[in-house]
Parts: structure tokens; C-alpha cells; sequence
């Protein structure tokens, strides 16, 4: 992992309009792109990572013409441990098809939980999604999407279970544009599925988590602006109250900068 992480610490000197083109073919390039985002709380699956406090994150993207791509997630954390930041490296495939008159785009990767101090909380993930636009209205994404681990949470979890966790989570993601206006809705269903007893105070093997909510873009200055209620219908029981916040709804503001 060292090396794919100063990949990326390489890329991100370079700047976002940056595009490499072969000498020989105009059709094979990269393409650097990125966010940053301001959040009132990040929520992970319906989940607090920073015990409902303001979260700052970063994303950055490199695609290749070929379909594969490589990016990087940041933000910072809290989970009461020496864990401070989360910084996700990932790798995947995009690529387009035909079926009858809709063209939806297959994309499969695999992405590193890491955590920055606290390394036997990392784990990989690997996911298969499709992307539909313009399904029911114009502009508007249907993104089905299925991943899977065998290490869920890690070393830590093993150790505390005396097993590895092997998780599927399956996940429903909706957005939409209002038409003639900057205002969208975006609309995320998620559902958790553990082999093992490790969700909520009745220790149960899975859960479900929500989001809904209404978005704003301000493209002049490639800004975007999100108001959501997110949460989770995880059993609270024998909870800490400020554990009971962490999985219950929350009303999230998202401030976005695309570059």
C-alpha cells in the first residue's frame, strides 16, 4: 500500500485541468478531478465517523480513457481511539453498454479502509455498480450498487468477535434534477447484512440505513450545497444517549467545491 499512497501524494501536485496525451493517440489521456467538502456531520451508512461533530473531506480522481480509474478519499474521524484520519485509496473500472434503449455504465473496484493510528481497523472492500441517467426524468441517476468484505472492521473486529466478519451491503442511490432550476433530490437506501450478530444492542446481523434529501448548484463558481436527513434503524437499546445519536436521523448540510 506504501507505494499506491505516494502514487497518488504524486498526483495530487498536479494540476486538475492537467491532461496527459500520448504523442502517437489522441484517445489515450488521464484526467485529474476532484472536491473538497465542508459537512456539518460525516455519516458513514447512516453511522457518526466523527461523533456528530463538523467533518472536512477531499476527494481526488484520476481517470484514464481506457475506463480505469484511481482516486483518493479523505476526512477526519472520531471513534474515541488514536484514530484522528481516514484517508481511502481505491482503484476501479468504468466502462458503457447497450441494453435495448438504455446505455448504463458497469463499475467495479476495490477500496482500502484506512485508518490513519489505528491500522487493525483497516480492511478492504470490493463493489460492482450500475449507473442509469435519464431512467424516469432528464439528468437524472438510478445507481444500484453491491459490496462485499471478509474483514469487516478489521483486525479489531476479528479479535473482539473471535471471527472475521464477512459483510454484504446493498445499496439504492437516486438523484434528480428540478427542472428549469439549480435545485435537485437525491434519495440513498442502504441495507447491511453481517455473518455474524455485531449490529445494535440486540446484537442483530444486519440493518438498514436512509437518506433523503434536497440539493443546490451553483455552477458559476462549482459549488454545490446538500440538506439531508440520514439515519439508520439500528436497535439503540443499552446504548450511551450520545451513542443513540450516532445511529438515529440527523440533519446533515454538505458544502461542496468540484475542481
Amino acid at each position: 500500500m506504501s507505494n499506491f499512497h505516494k502514487l497518488l501524494v504524486l498526483l495530487s501536485t498536479l494540476p486538475s485541468s492537467y491532461i496527459l496525451a500520448s504523442e502517437n493517440s489522441e484517445n489515450i489521456n488521464f484526467k485529474l478531478s476532484g472536491n473538497t467538502s465542508l459537512a456539518s456531520e460525516y455519516r458513514w451508512r447512516g453511522q457518526t465517523q466523527t461523533k456528530n461533530d463538523a467533518s472536512f473531506q477531499g476527494n481526488l480522481l484520476l481517470n484514464h480513457s481506457s475506463g480505469f480509474y484511481i482516486s483518493a478519499f479523505a476526512s477526519n474521524v472520531d471513534f474515541g481511539d488514536e484514530a484522528h484520519l481516514e484517508l481511502d485509496p481505491l482503484i476501479g473500472y468504468t466502462t458503457s453498454f447497450n441494453i435495448w434503449k438504455i446505455q448504463p455504465t458497469l463499475d467495479i473496484g476495490m477500496l482500502r479502509y484506512n485508518y490513519v493510528g489505528k491500522s487493525d481497523l483497516n480492511y478492504n472492500e470490493y463493489y460492482i455498480k450500475a449507473i442509469l441517467t435519464n431512467l424516469l426524468n432528464k439528468n437524472d441517476n438510478f445507481t444500484p450498487s453491491i459490496s462485499y468484505t471478509n474483514k469487516y472492521g478489521g483486525e479489531a473486529t476479528s479479535q473482539n468477535i473471535g471471527d472475521d466478519i464477512k459483510n454484504w451491503y446493498f445499496n439504492i442511490l437516486y438523484t434528480a434534477a428540478f427542472s428549469q432550476s439549480n435545485f435537485g433530490a437525491i434519495a440513498n437506501l442502504g441495507y447491511s447484512k453481517a455473518n455474524k450478530e455485531i449490529y445494535g444492542g440486540k446484537s442483530e446481523n444486519n440493518f438498514f440505513d436512509w437518506k433523503i434529501g434536497t440539493t443546490y448548484n451553483y455552477k458559476p463558481m462549482d459549488l454545490s450545497a446538500e440538506l439531508a436527513i440520514i439515519g439508520t434503524n439500528i436497535d439503540t437499546s443499552g446504548f450511551t444517549e450520545t451513542n443513540k445519536k450516532g445511529v438515529k436521523n440527523s440533519a446533515v448540510f454538505t458544502l461542496t467545491k468540484y475542481f
